[in-house]
């Protein structure tokens, strides 16, 4: 294939005026060309076809005749489309590749083979070469956390297709308890938290924001009725979440001591997008984080163990300290 792009964009051309049959004048396919915005002159046309018929470095040997009696150029027999649709740089073949090594992470999931199969269209019209082609089969070559298989995921397509379409939904959803209820919801999101997903949309009859977990939905059926856009901006719903979980709390300043040699990971992974770091020295590593505290704030917290101190405000350390002390009387006993 040449490396010239202003001699493929003509060979497209060539190949897609031969293609159509019968017999096609140089100065044609020149004018063609031009017309393109591909300034060209007919010598170069004319070489142009002898190189796609006869030239061994090009190595395309297309089929080709020259009419001399009529000065026609014609395909003899009418090859495959031998030009990929789709050019891609460099670059973006190598975000392609790594864009398909992620996604394998879903591989369990219904809706990946659908994904798969569009990026193997795009692969097999497209300009990557042969040995490029190898990696994207090649297991080893970059490595993502697994997802394992969890229930609900099955209804991603659907619910995708609603938000898509703007149709709301019906879904029997079941609580902690075992018991289920119905909920009309205007659906806006699908959202991936701690390898769980959720449905976020907005409750016909309350007129409010409301989050479902996926697995514990027992179904889900779209209904006729349409719905108008939702103002919805995730980066702002979930500021000062900690998770999934967004209560209607005002988000507090909180205070907290690590470890400094927990700074080292801290600098470079926050555990929060609001993270400010007031102190760094070799004696203490502290950073404020304004949020909402929730379950999983807490969690993230304990996971810290000893290594992580809550200095501000009192309410929340005081909690923190009742957790502990609950955990070593169970230790205990």
């Amino acid at each position: 294939m040449p490396n010239n792009k202003e001699a493929l964009k003509r060979y497209r051309i060539i190949h897609s005026v031969l293609r159509r049959g019968g017999r096609h004048k140089s100065s044609r396919i020149t004018e063609i060309c031009n017309d393109a915005g591909i300034p060209v002159s007919i010598r170069t046309i004319q070489k142009d076809l002898s190189d796609l018929a006869h030239d061994t470095e090009l190595a395309l040997f297309l089929p080709i005749k020259n009419d001399k009696r009529t000065k026609t150029y014609y395909y003899e027999e009418i090859p495959e489309n031998i030009f990929p649709s789709i050019e891609l740089e460099e670059e973006e073949i190598n975000a392609l590749l790594f864009y398909v090594k992620t996604v394998r992470q879903y591989k369990e999931y219904p809706i990946f083979n659908e994904i798969s199969n569009a990026v193997k269209k795009v692969i097999e019209n497209s300009n990557i070469s042969p040995k490029t082609k190898e990696l994207f089969e090649k297991e080893t070559l970059l490595e993502v956390e697994k997802h394992h298989h969890i229930r609900g995921i099955e209804l991603m397509a659907d619910i995708l297709d609603s938000i898509t379409k703007r149709k709301v939904i019906e879904i029997e959803y079941q609580k902690f308890d075992g018991n289920s209820k119905i909920h009309k919801i205007k659906p806006i999101l699908l959202k991936e938290d701690k390898q769980m997903w959720y449905v976020l949309g907005v409750n016909t009859k309350y007129d409010r924001l409301i989050t479902f977990a996926l697995d514990r939905i027992i179904e889900i059926t779209a209904t006729n009725d349409n719905f108008d856009p939702v103002e919805f901006k995730s980066s702002e719903y979930f500021k000062y979440s900690f998770g999934i979980t967004v209560s209607d709390e005002k988000p507090i300043e909180v205070v907290i001591n690590f470890n400094p040699k927990q700074g080292n990971y801290l600098r470079t992974l926050p555990i929060h997008n609001t993270q400010e770091i007031l102190e760094d020295n070799d004696d203490s590593f502290i950073i404020k984080v304004v949020v909402k505290p929730s379950y999983e704030f807490y969690s993230k917290i304990f996971s810290y163990g000893a290594d992580a101190t809550i200095i501000s405000p009192k309410p929340i350390a005081n909690k923190v300290l009742k957790t502990f002390e609950k955990a070593i009387d169970r230790y205990k006993s």
